[in-house]
């Protein structure tokens, strides 16, 4: 726009030259000047404004051509700075979210750390206190097969005395070597079935009476053995 002003302004300045010119020229012919001299001077002057005129003209043609240009390349660009805006917005947007989701893991990961430390501190607890279990347990099961040991063998001794000091044979006394002998077998159940059927036959036979009871009890601590070793494979 400056450009066109100043061609304006080129041909403004012109044209008063030239009415100056020509003003000049007559104040010349007044003088002695010819007036067809003047008046070619007035033609050429004219020429020369027709054609700034015209090149005046083509300029402006090609300005509004670049102008033109110049205005789609601002609505291009216009257009990609636009693009790249919502573009740069969507990736603010997922970092945010990323963001967002990293965090959240971050927290999840401490939560789940925590845990883990306080159900390794529960299973720490929970070794001890079985440790300490099996301890008590090993003390408490030493002594009971220790004296079961021992009984078994006093009572042995005592059976052995017994048959020695029966002299006689009898159906009873046949009983009683048998179930003796099944006693030492550690068969219980039927040394106390022949010793009940020795009371059936003679009730005055209180030796029969007092094996059945040990016998029973040795029945017992059999039967309390066979538990712990059987809670024992289990906890193995």
């Amino acid at each position: 726009m400056k450009k066109m002003s100043s061609k304006y302004w080129y041909i403004l300045t012109t044209v008063i030259i030239s009415l100056g010119l020509f003003n000049s020229g007559c104040y010349q012919l007044k003088f002695g000047q010819k007036k067809t001299e003047r008046i070619n001077i007035l033609e050429e002057e004219v020429e020369s404004l027709s054609n700034n005129i015209g090149s005046l003209t083509t300029e402006n043609y090609e300005l509004k051509k670049d102008l033109v240009k110049l205005e789609t390349a601002k609505n291009q660009l216009n257009k990609e700075y636009t693009q790249l805006k919502d573009k740069q917005i969507a990736i603010e947007a997922a970092q945010t979210s990323q963001n967002e989701v990293r965090k959240n893991l971050e927290e999840e990961l401490a939560e789940t750390k925590d845990l883990l430390e306080k159900v390794k501190q529960q299973l720490a607890i929970v070794e001890n206190d079985k440790n300490n279990l099996k301890a008590k347990l090993g003390k408490l099961e030493a002594p009971s097969e220790k004296a079961a040991e021992e009984e078994k063998g006093n009572v042995g001794e005592i059976m052995e005395n017994l048959t020695k000091e029966t002299q006689e044979t009898s159906p009873v006394e046949d009983l009683l070597d048998k179930a003796i002998q099944l006693y030492r077998e550690e068969n219980f159940e039927e040394a106390i079935a022949k010793w009940e059927e020795v009371l059936a036959l003679d009730p005055s036979k209180l030796e029969a009476k007092f094996n059945i009871e040990i016998a029973q009890d040795r029945l017992k601590e059999k039967q309390i053995q066979e538990d712990l070793k059987s809670s024992r494979t289990q906890r193995k």
